[in-house]
């Protein structure tokens, strides 16, 4: 199985030699070793791209580390009965050596949401680790997810109404994610067929020019400036 094929890390994730000192990169890796990782840093001017190789692979309710050996639930759960539901959740489904990081948007979610969630990136990574081993470096292994869907993925809930797209490509696109991330919202997906541009049937273009106001206008009737430092 792919998470069975990067070496698995306890703790924090860092590999140590035999004195319990960490290891350094010359006694792990030699040149031609393909090695599996994640751009975590765009490149900036001279500087290039920071990599890991602690791969992790979000969604919607939950964080899929396949090499470390570790469950973490986000600080803003407090309740600690949903904690420990959460935790033994993840536990019973995580295959051995595997973590996961759990949102804050799990809190009192049904476990047939995280379950669905946890299987979805199980079956992601597994595969990743295909086409890994068809592959030869360097290659693009998974790409991430553009703007669109990683929009999707993190703001479209329970709590939203409908989604309007007025692009058919983009619509038969998001439909194709939801319907693998989140099955019960696929119908709140919407294909816009107004003849009115869809920024200016909904009044977005107006919100857009105000976001960028220097003064911004609370409800109190007071005001914000914000200016650039």
């Amino acid at each position: 199985k792919p998470w069975q094929t990067p070496e698995r890390r306890g703790g924090n994730g860092e590999k140590r030699n035999g004195n319990g000192k960490r290891a350094q990169i010359q006694d792990l890796l030699k040149e031609g070793d393909e090695v599996l990782v994640q751009a975590v840093k765009d490149p900036i001017g001279t500087k290039g791209a920071r990599i890991t190789c602690h791969i992790s692979l979000p969604g919607r309710h939950l964080v899929f580390m396949p090499t470390v050996d570790h469950v973490g639930i986000s600080r803003r759960i407090e309740n600690e009965k949903e904690r420990r539901r959460l935790r033994d959740l993840v536990d019973r489904y995580r295959p051995p050596g595997t973590g996961f990081i759990v949102r804050t948007v799990a809190e009192n979610e049904p476990s047939e949401k995280l379950t669905a969630d946890i299987k979805f990136l199980l079956g992601l990574w597994n595969e990743v680790g295909k086409k890994r081993e068809s592959m030869k470096a360097p290659a693009c292994v998974h790409p991430d997810l553009d703007l669109i869907l990683r929009s999707v993925r993190d703001l479209f809930s329970d709590e939203v109404e409908k989604l309007v797209i007025d692009d058919r490509a983009e619509f038969e696109r998001v439909q194709a994610f939801v319907e693998q991330a989140a099955p019960e919202l696929k119908g709140r997906i919407e294909l816009y067929g107004g003849e009115e541009p869809i920024f200016d049937e909904y009044g977005i273009e107006q919100e857009l020019i105000r976001a960028q106001n220097r003064k911004v206008w609370l409800k109190s009737g007071g005001y914000i400036i914000i200016d650039q430092t």
